[in-house]
């Protein structure tokens, strides 16, 4: 026995074609929204790249899109590394250490290591941020390099050290980094990191 459908009423029409509407407009916002899902604190994700560096640190990670709203309108300092590269955990022990006698927080960490490598859209915005300090390849390439700090006050860079990104003899970083070099780079800091902890008082 053949059931004949009932056609539907425009109400019924209208009503399952704005539900449609509202179906894809609710997947194309939940699909571009920056979700940044995290089992770990920021202090246990630093610790698991850079295991020189206590657990209890000062290092907040960041991704690509919250590293490039820092550099556009943010205060602080951020540090830009990836734990292949063998300099970064030097830089990193000797801002642990600095932060924690002053107790400055939080230093802002960036590994950018795979957006270089895609060329990731905010790791080109990063790169627009702070062209002006960065060294241009023999091809015209501009790039970042690890181990690099950037301090910035209200989108106004401020600080810039790349010191061992890039080195001219093949030295080892315990060997670059004694006790002498290790003083100076401290005393720099703890006078840029006095001067952010000022600003952020509003003093």
């Amino acid at each position: 026995m053949n059931v004949k459908k009932k056609p539907m009423s425009f109400g019924q029409k209208f009503f399952y074609a704005i539900s449609f509407i509202v179906l894809i407009a609710a997947f194309i916002f939940l699909g571009t929204r920056n979700y940044k899902i995290k089992e770990l604190s920021d202090q246990e994700l630093f610790y698991r790249e850079y295991r020189t560096v206590s657990v209890n640190n000062h290092f907040e990670v960041l991704d690509s899109y919250e590293a490039l709203t820092f550099l556009e309108n943010g205060t602080g300092l951020l540090f830009f590394g990836f734990s292949q590269n063998k300099w970064s955990a030097s830089v990193a022990e000797i801002l642990d250490e600095v932060s924690k006698k002053l107790d400055y927080s939080p230093i802002y960490y960036f590994n950018f290591y795979d957006e270089r490598e895609s060329k990731h859209d905010n790791y080109l915005g990063i790169l627009r941020e702070i062209d002006e300090y960065l060294d241009v390849d023999d091809k015209g390439n501009l790039n970042l390099y690890a181990p690099t700090i950037v301090g910035v006050v209200k989108g106004e860079v401020v600080y810039f050290d790349n010191e061992t990104s890039f080195m001219k003899y093949n030295v080892e970083p315990k060997d670059y980094w004694n006790e002498d070099q290790r003083k100076k780079k401290k005393e720099r800091l703890e006078s840029i990191m006095t001067e952010l902890q000022r600003v952020m008082k509003g003093e």
